[in-house]
């Protein structure tokens, strides 16, 4: 049975809710800007390396209509959705579309929902990597880079280095959080943005090496494995 999970719920077996409209298998557009030129033949594409949100467009049934106040008030806002049909991935999106359910015969409901979601879907598998050699390699199985967590545990200047593009800390004082997905260092609360020099991490697809210099005890990664 075809379901999605939203808000830590089942669509199905908390509610009830039957999917009778998949959307389909798409991959989400790649962000370019078209400019014409005076004089030019064709245009000038300006590609921006990034992609834009995806939807995702399905048909549902509410099988006990006495359900419908509590459906809506879950029906809402931003989360992580999941769905079956897409195995093993998470992604972060939005309801978009008003809530219509629409009364039909044997007191089931029926109604749309459109999700858009960020353009990658995120590995459900998302398992922390401790390293405490250097040098050391993590292979990302995908086909798309991950912005990854990476908290460096050391003391001093640290240069830490992911396959040839090196990333200097100062001032360490137990711990540091190089955060890629939200593009932000710290540690806890504090901001750590001012002790950092080089641009964020990313993981390729494939074999990432990675290094140290300086005290060191161990580097973890949330890896943030996605696919496009």
């Amino acid at each position: 049975m075809n379901s999605f999970t939203w808000k830590n719920k089942d669509s199905y077996l908390d509610y009830g809710i039957v999917i009778n409209k998949l959307p389909p298998i798409s991959k989400a557009e790649r962000e370019v800007e078209e400019i014409p030129v005076p004089g030019r033949d064709g245009d000038l594409t300006v590609d921006y390396a990034a992609h834009k949100p995806i939807t995702f467009a399905i048909g549902c049934t509410l099988l006990d209509f006495d359900n419908i106040d509590t459906v809506k008030a879950w029906l809402d806002g931003f989360g992580d959705v999941a769905f079956s049909w897409v195995p093993n991935k998470i992604y972060k999106a939005k309801l978009i579309n008003r809530i219509d359910i629409e009364q039909a015969a044997d007191n089931f409901g029926e109604f749309p929902l459109i999700f858009k979601a960020q353009p990658h879907g995120y590995s459900a598998a998302n398992d922390l990597i401790t390293l405490t050699t250097s040098p050391a390699n993590v292979i990302n199985m995908t086909m798309a880079i991950s912005k990854p967590i990476i908290k460096v545990y050391g003391t001093g200047s640290i240069v830490l280095t992911i396959n040839s593009r090196a990333i200097l800390l100062t001032n360490v004082v137990g711990y540091v959080t190089i955060d890629s997905d939200v593009v932000d260092a710290y540690k806890d609360t504090a901001s750590m943005n001012n002790y950092m020099t080089g641009e964020f991490p990313y993981l390729v697809a494939g074999t990432n090496n990675i290094a140290w210099t300086g005290t060191v005890s161990k580097i973890e990664i949330t890896p943030n494995w996605r696919y496009l």
